[in-house]
């Protein structure tokens, strides 16, 4: 068994830190004013996304398969409207209009007798 001896100098702040440090990217916080502008749906047809809160098929849009609220990034919308989207959302949560922890299904398949089928 070799044992190795340590010298007060491999402890040097320069010893140590041998490992390059790591780029971090920045966060994607989404397009800037303009461009959310020409992007955002709300903001086109002049609409308020708290006045859609009782449109589940509309904020399904804009919630992932886990039920959380997609990313300005994501959605393209402004930052005043990404607000009141994510209040929209919760109040619909909340009134029981869209599930908490999942995405809610569109497309429901009907068979002839009038039931739910899968």
């Amino acid at each position: 068994m070799c044992l190795q001896f340590l010298k007060p100098r491999d402890f040097k702040l320069d010893a140590v830190q041998t490992q390059k440090k790591r780029f971090h990217k920045p966060y994607a916080v989404g397009p800037d004013r303009a461009d959310a502008e020409r992007l955002d749906i709300f903001h086109q047809l002049e609409m308020d996304p708290l006045a859609e809160c009782m449109n589940s098929s509309l904020l399904s849009y804009f919630v992932t398969d886990m039920g959380r609220m997609k990313t300005r990034a994501e959605t393209n919308l402004t930052w005043r409207n990404q607000r009141r989207l994510g209040k929209a959302i919760r109040r619909a949560k909340k009134m029981g209009i869209i599930p908490f922890f999942s995405k809610r299904p569109l497309d429901y398949k009907f068979n002839f007798s009038g039931r739910m089928g899968q």
